[in-house]
């Protein structure tokens, strides 16, 4: 046991060393650190102290930002002019590849002229599209400038288009080569199947194929028999057309419709989907097949009176079933439009209709509201539809007397049946009118009777006549006062009437609550001193004069008189009621 304690004090010991130990490294560091950056700030400050060192700190801040501005311009006039050179590379470049394409265009040029049709002048360029022109299937570009508006128009040529267009027109009986389509004369040829247009006031030139599809090949020619007569069908195929001529012998009559191949194709196409066939079996476009296609066409030639006059009609059979396909469209559009038309009626009779309680009948009517006519029956374009009950509102409406032809106007309640002569407004001002006699009562107190003007006028009277006597008197002074403020409404007059009765009586209860009354009403400047005075002057006056009993006499003399002379008159409502508000205290009045 005495061992066990003793390792134990031993241990304890032990760490409280290490404790004060560690304590006392920390405490050391502390001021080690605390004492070298005393030293360090001493040595800064006797550096910064010292002239010679800041003269050389502030030539070498200045060589420093001279040398980063050189530094920095160098390098942005060295971007400069890498930016500059990569531009005229880009320039050159560009200028390169249009001069190249331009040598180019030069180079596949193998005609040009210029040519006049109606008064128009126009540069005409014939050109290949590629340098591989000396290959098979080469295509020609034709380009038609026109000076006066500027614009060119271009036609892309195949070499069948052209080949069979210069054969025709040279009339040659065999096959042209190259070198001869190449020659001048031979290439003029194209230059007369330009047309011009001029589609308001602009000339368009188009390219016309025209002789290339009517002097087409015959590749058949029969007999066929539609309405109970005879016709001869002739069909002409080139390379961008099928033409099918018909002519009947008994009236001599010509007939002739074309078909592109492109609308061939398309028509195949659809005829394939439609009888879901084999891409076999319809492959008519094959010049080894063309015998069945020829078949194929003749059997959907149609030759039919023309449903809108008496002359006879060739068109094929998809042309055929468009137009019965637009006769079914307009007969669906007839019957919509038809449909619509009724929803119109419906709802221009809505709107012309209107429903009626007849209050003799208790029953409703309609009413049309254009001409006033008066029905029990529903309109028949309302069908198995009603209108709706009429609004609970005043209406203004006409009536004509047919004894006097004159109109007279009356009002109207058709949710009710109610009717009569005087307007809603009319009656509401009779409502007002008595109200406000009503309230004009409660405000001013009982009505007037004569001696009560007899003896206001008296008074008014004598006020004037004694202040003409004797202007220096106080009671003449205040009577003048009030009847020029509140009577005449002169307030420039009364003003100087109002300081020279205060002069004489500063604390006169009536003198101080007419004048603050005068002052607040006519607005002195500056405003916040006339309140102010205003003010003061009423508690001066409720100190004297607590019940108000000083100026019952000129209440009723003055400021009720004028409200009753003239109750129109804002000055004089004004004063009435900056007597109520300031005075009495009644809010309400």
């Amino acid at each position: 046991q005495i061992r066990i304690s003793a390792l134990v004090r031993k241990n304890l010991q032990q760490a409280e060393y290490l404790n004060a130990k560690h304590a006392a490294i920390i405490v050391a560091k502390h001021v080690r650190q605390f004492l070298a950056r005393i030293f360090v700030s001493k040595i800064l400050q006797a550096m910064r102290e010292d002239e010679e060192y800041q003269r050389r700190w502030r030539c070498a801040k200045v060589v420093q930002t001279a040398w980063r501005r050189f530094f920095w311009r160098n390098r942005f006039i060295l971007h400069q002019d890498r930016r500059i050179e990569e531009k005229r590379q880009q320039i050159a470049a560009t200028r390169a590849k249009l001069r190249e394409t331009r040598e180019r265009e030069r180079a596949s040029i193998v005609f040009r002229d210029v040519i006049r049709i109606d008064s128009t002048l126009a540069t005409v360029t014939i050109s290949f599209r590629d340098e591989s022109y000396l290959q098979d299937e080469n295509s020609m570009l034709i380009k038609v400038y026109v000076p006066t508006t500027k614009e060119t128009f271009s036609f892309n040529l195949e070499e069948n288009a052209i080949r069979e267009c210069l054969e025709k027109a040279l009339s040659s009986e065999g096959r042209l080569s190259w070198d001869e389509m190449l020659k001048e004369n031979v290439l003029k040829e194209l230059t007369k199947r330009l047309m011009l247009r001029v589609v308001r006031g602009r000339p368009i030139f188009l390219f016309s194929r025209r002789n290339i599809v009517e002097k087409g090949i015959l590749v058949d020619k029969r007999v066929v028999r539609a309405v109970g007569e005879l016709f001869i069908l002739s069909t002409f195929r080139s390379p961008h057309d099928v033409v099918f001529y018909t002519y009947q012998p008994s009236t001599r009559l010509q007939m002739k419709t074309k078909l592109s191949m492109a609308k061939l194709r398309e028509w195949l196409s659809e005829t394939q989907q439609k009888q879901k066939e084999q891409p076999e079996d319809l492959c008519l476009l094959d010049p080894k097949r063309q015998t069945e296609l020829i078949e194929w066409l003749v059997k959907r030639v149609v030759i039919r009176k023309n449903p809108q006059g008496d002359n006879m009609q060739l068109l094929l059979q998809f042309e055929a079933e468009e137009e019965r396909v637009i006769k079914l469209v307009t007969k669906l559009q007839s019957q919509w439009r038809r449909l619509k038309s009724r929803r119109c009626a419906k709802e221009t009779t809505i709107h012309q209709y209107e429903k009626i309680f007849v209050r003799e009948d208790n029953v409703y009517a309609y009413r049309n509201i254009l001409t006033d006519e008066r029905q029990w029956e529903k309109p028949n374009l309302l069908g198995d539809d009603d209108l709706g009950d009429p609004v609970d509102e005043w209406r203004k409406e006409e009536t004509l007397d047919p004894a006097t032809g004159q109109k007279h106007q009356y009002y109207a309640n058709y949710a009710t049946g109610q009717s009569s002569w005087l307007t809603e407004e009319d009656a509401a001002r009779l409502v007002q009118r008595r109200y406000r006699s009503k309230h004009e009562s409660d405000l001013m107190g009982k009505k007037i009777q004569l001696p009560d003007i007899v003896k206001a006028m008296k008074f008014i009277h004598g006020a004037r006549t004694k202040y003409e006597q004797d202007p220096h008197k106080l009671s003449n002074l205040v009577n003048f006062a009030l009847m020029t403020h509140c009577l005449d409404l002169d307030f420039v007059k009364a003003k100087p009437i109002y300081e020279r009765a205060l002069e004489q009586s500063p604390n006169h209860p009536l003198i101080s609550r007419a004048y603050g009354i005068f002052l607040l009403a006519s607005r002195q400047t500056p405003v916040a001193t006339t309140f102010q005075t205003a003010c003061r002057l009423f508690h001066e006056a409720n100190v004297v004069d607590p019940t108000q009993a000083k100026i019952q006499s000129a209440t009723e003399i003055y400021f009720r008189w004028a409200v009753l002379v003239d109750s129109k008159n804002p000055l004089a409502l004004l004063n009435f009621a900056l007597l109520h508000q300031c005075i009495y205290r009644k809010y309400d009045h």
